[in-house]
């Protein structure tokens, strides 16, 4: 899987207070935001679709597999 970054304004006050917080809990807010990203991916991308991705993310992988063993 491909990664990306995300970049969003957001208050720096509230930010720095969701961190504190979220340190009491032993959880990170780039965690929270990934799970959020997932989340939206369930709720908004058509199972379809999301299968495509599944399919083609496998097959890659494969593709990657089967270079490596040939070296």
């Amino acid at each position: 899987m491909k990664e990306t970054t995300i970049q969003i304004k957001a208050d720096k006050n509230k930010i720095n207070a969701i961190r504190l917080c979220l340190a009491d809990k032993n959880v990170s807010l780039e965690t929270e935001f990934t799970e959020f990203i997932d989340t939206l991916y369930r709720k908004y991308v058509p199972q379809s679709v999301r299968d495509f991705i599944e399919k083609t993310e496998l097959t890659n992988q494969a593709e990657v597999r089967k270079k490596a063993a040939r070296r």
